[in-house]
């Protein structure tokens, strides 16, 4: 069944998206007073240019009359006028200066709001990242989430703001000369008023074009970013197939959606301006004309006519930028509601109370099954299994067979569909989630480094100790190399640390899970990209914490694991055997036939 097509399908109400918007800017109210208050008063001088323009026609080239000689033809030389010469760029100047700090003002005002508004949507929306369910991550793209966060709400902000601007800057001076052509000539004022419903019309079936078009826009844009989040994430996947000609046809199918949705929404935003234009023209020429036939008949003076036609020029100038307000609102708020859908992203539930001060690190799980969604069996079926506190457990078995799903249960990003999880006696839903995770340090088989110095990355969301970093570096075998490096500690290790090898990448996340002082030590696959050499320092480093902690290491290179206090054999979400390495070869079972299949 195919999706509906956005371009054809009803737009949805954008009501609720603003009203979601609002709590972010309701902090900041106060910024928007001021900026309505600095823009009412350039307002309020807007009247006084065409009173000024009509009171210099009108009195500026009329001379009082002086003292003539009677009846005999003369020149007259004692000319008076209303207002001297110099009165004109004092009054002009002092107007602009006045109009010009107000609007200043006004400006800073509203950016000072927008900027503090921007802050608050962003940090809204990375706490619900920072909070959202495990299982949000299996379909939202990194770079969705960075566009969404990052980028979209500084464009709707700014684009209601450029909106915002346009309704103060020449809503209020348009009131402001509504007034005074009423004040002027009030029949030819209310003349002006009736093409106010066709423009309403327009505006709302281009509005309604806008909306539709906007959000296909969006969405095209989104699947765009998605496409260079692939090339830039898996870019060795990419060249080590020679895919470089697919992804470019890939990106050019997705460009040339985003090239004819960004036009269809640019043709449905023009249309508003020429057809507003239209409909204004009709009312204009009317009132010009009838102002015309006036000033005819009633032989109204030259400066009344000018005042009362540059006024109303003014105006609709004034309201052919209006025109155009309602299309960066729509599409400000067909952005707002892609990124705040991101407020609605579940929660991951945290219903535990208690916390642990000293936890041993015993696990236990009874009967635990678990099954993801839309898979067809579960991952892990009625499980029974006991990891003893300062013991190294050691979990092997074939893919898929429940090793990963373990941990996950452990680290609480998933919840058994039946069964318990106890630690140190007590059910793991029953502690906070923090407290939980607390007890952990993980080494995953997907390494996963920042863009900061070596230091940051081992004493991670830490206080850094020099000697302790010193300490876990050593037993993970990279001490010599970071000091050869050219800060050593403080040195970079680039995009998810590109700038060093894989091995090198593994042991930088060993020594961040040694770093962390967690009575509990989970290494998935953590030796898989180590040479021998550096293998066997790990494991040396790692057997001087046997007995003081809680090891649970997941490997397939069975060779790892042969000083494990216990191995657990798992397949199809069940244990199958467990013992010490000399008891299960004894017993040639599974074990013992994967050890003699890697020989």
């Amino acid at each position: 069944m195919t999706a509906p097509d956005p371009r054809k399908a009803a737009p949805e109400p954008l009501g609720p998206t603003a009203r979601r918007l609002w709590p972010f800017l309701r902090p900041h109210q106060l910024g928007l007073v001021l900026t309505f208050v600095a823009y009412l008063m350039v307002a309020l001088t807007e009247p006084l240019i065409p009173q000024i323009l009509g009171y210099a026609l009108g009195e500026g080239f009329s001379p009082k009359a002086g003292g003539a000689n009677s009846g005999m033809p003369a020149v007259n030389l004692d000319i008076k006028y209303s207002f001297p010469i110099w009165m004109v760029p004092v009054v002009l100047i002092g107007l602009f200066a006045v109009r010009g700090l107000f609007s200043f003002f006004g400006q800073y005002m509203l950016n000072w709001t927008i900027s503090r508004t921007v802050m608050g949507i962003r940090a809204a929306l990375l706490q619900v990242l920072l909070r959202a369910d495990a299982r949000v991550y299996t379909s939202l793209q990194p770079a969705t989430a960075v566009t969404k966060i990052v980028n979209d709400p500084q464009h709707v902000v700014t684009l209601i703001a450029g909106a915002l601007v346009t309704l103060l800057r020449d809503g209020l001076p348009a009131i402001a000369l509504m007034g005074y052509l009423f004040y002027l000539n009030w029949q030819l004022t209310l003349l002006s008023m009736i093409t106010v419903p066709g423009l309403a019309f327009v505006v709302r079936r281009v509005n309604r074009r806008v909306r539709r078009m906007g959000t296909w826009a969006y969405d095209a844009q989104l699947r765009l970013v998605s496409v260079i989040e692939d090339v830039t994430r898996a870019w060795r996947v990419v060249r080590s197939f020679d895919a470089a000609d697919y992804e470019r046809q890939r990106f050019s199918d997705r460009a040339k959606e985003v090239q004819r949705s960004a036009l269809k929404t640019a043709a449905a935003n023009a249309m508003a301006q020429p057809l507003s234009q239209l409909m204004a023209s009709i009312g204009i020429s009317l009132i010009v004309s009838l102002a015309l036939y006036q000033s005819r008949v009633n032989h109204t003076g030259v400066g009344e006519f000018a005042g009362f036609v540059t006024a109303l020029l003014l105006m609709s100038s004034r309201l052919r930028h209006l025109s155009d307000v309602m299309q960066p609102i729509t599409n400000a708020l067909v952005v707002a509601r892609g990124c705040m859908s991101m407020l609605d992203l579940p929660a991951e539930p945290d219903t535990g109370t208690r916390e642990l001060t000293q936890a041993r690190g015993d696990i236990v799980l009874r009967q635990v099954t678990l099954r993801y969604p839309g898979a067809n069996r579960d991952a892990l079926s009625a499980l029974d299994l006991h990891i003893p506190a300062g013991r190294t457990t050691a979990l092997v078995g074939s893919s898929g067979a429940g090793k990963s799903s373990v941990v996950n249960l452990l680290m609480g990003f998933e919840r058994p569909d039946a069964g318990e999880v106890l630690f140190d006696g007590v059910a793991i839903d029953e502690l906070t989630k923090a407290n939980l995770r607390r007890q952990f340090a993980v080494v995953s088989q997907d390494i996963v480094l920042f863009d900061a110095s070596v230091a940051d990355n081992i004493a991670y969301a830490q206080p850094r100790d020099d000697a302790k970093l010193e300490q876990v570096l050593r037993a993970a075998a990279l001490w010599d190399f970071v000091q050869a490096l050219p800060e050593g500690l403080n040195t970079s290790v680039g995009a998810n640390g590109s700038k060093f090898s894989g091995g090198q990448r593994q042991r930088l996340a060993i020594a961040r899970a040694l770093y962390k002082d967690a009575p509990v030590w989970i290494f998935d696959e953590a030796t898989s990209a180590l040479d021998t050499e550096s293998e066997r320092a790990v494991q040396q480093a790692l057997e001087q914490w046997q007995g003081r902690k809680t090891l649970i290491v997941i490997a397939h290179r069975l060779s790892t694991i042969r000083r494990a206090d216990a191995i657990q054999v798992m397949s199809d979400g069940r244990v199958v055997e467990h013992g010490t390495h000399d008891e299960l070869m004894s017993r040639d079972g599974a074990y013992a036939g994967m050890v003699k299949a890697q020989h």
